[in-house]
C-alpha cells in the first residue's frame, strides 16, 4: 500500500484544493444565512429642508435709484487751513513751554475751527492730525524754553495771523462775525520798543 498511498494523498489534496477554490467564489444560498438581512429596505423619503432666504420673494432695487458717490470734501483753501491747524498745534506747545500762561487758548481756537470747518469725520480727522503733528513735532524738538523756541513761537504766531486773515475772506468764517486776530506779545524786547 505504500506505493499507492502517496499518489492517492496527492490526488485528494488536489481535489480538496480545487473544491475549496471553486466553492469560495459561489455565493451562499439565501436560506442558508439570515435572508432578511439581504433584502433591500425601502428608503424613507426625506423632504429637503428649505434653504434660508428662499422662502421670501427676491427684492430687487429699482433701477432708477443709483447711489451717487459722496461729493468730495476738498475745498480750495484746505492747504492753508491744514497749515493753520499745524501752526496752532506748534504754538500751543511752544507758548505753554515758555510759560505764556495762556492755558488752552490755542486749543480752543482749534476747537472753533473744528466746529466751523470739520463738517465730516474725515475732514475733522485731517484737521486734528495736523494740529497734533505740529504739537508733537515741536515737543520732540524743544524740551525746555530756549531763545530759539521763543523765536519759533513768535514766527508761527505771525504766520498764523496772516493765514487766519486770508482764510477769513474765503472760508465759512467769512459769514461769521469778524474775529479779532490777536498776536501774542513776545518776550524778546518787542514790548520795550512799544513804550
Amino acid at each position: 500500500m505504500g506505493r499507492l498511498a502517496k499518489p492517492l494523498a496527492l490526488l485528494l489534496c488536489g481535489l480538496f484544493w480545487a473544491g475549496t477554490g471553486t466553492v469560495a467564489y459561489v455565493p451562499p444560498a439565501n436560506a442558508q444565512f439570515f435572508w432578511f438581512f439581504d433584502q433591500k429596505k425601502p428608503k424613507k423619503q426625506r423632504r429637503a429642508a428649505p434653504r434660508r432666504g428662499y422662502d421670501l420673494p427676491k427684492v430687487t432695487p429699482p433701477k432708477e435709484e443709483v447711489l451717487a458717490p459722496p461729493p468730495p470734501d476738498d475745498r480750495p483753501y484746505d492747504e492753508n487751513l491744514m497749515r493753520l491747524a499745524e501752526i496752532l498745534g506748534a504754538v500751543h506747545y511752544l507758548r505753554e513751554l515758555c510759560g505764556a500762561g495762556e492755558g488752552q487758548l490755542w486749543r480752543d481756537q482749534m476747537a472753533e475751527i473744528l466746529r466751523n470747518e470739520g463738517t465730516t469725520a474725515v475732514r475733522r480727522a485731517k484737521l486734528v492730525n495736523k494740529f497734533n503733528d505740529g504739537y508733537r513735532g515741536y515737543r520732540r524738538t524743544y524740551r525746555t524754553c530756549t531763545e530759539s523756541a521763543t523765536r519759533a513761537a513768535s514766527r508761527f504766531s505771525t504766520e498764523g495771523a496772516e493765514l487766519a486773515t486770508a482764510l477769513s475772506q474765503t472760508s465759512v468764517f467769512a459769514s461769521a462775525p469778524q474775529a479779532r486776530v490777536q498776536a501774542p506779545e513776545s518776550d524778546d524786547g518787542a514790548s520795550a520798543a512799544r513804550n
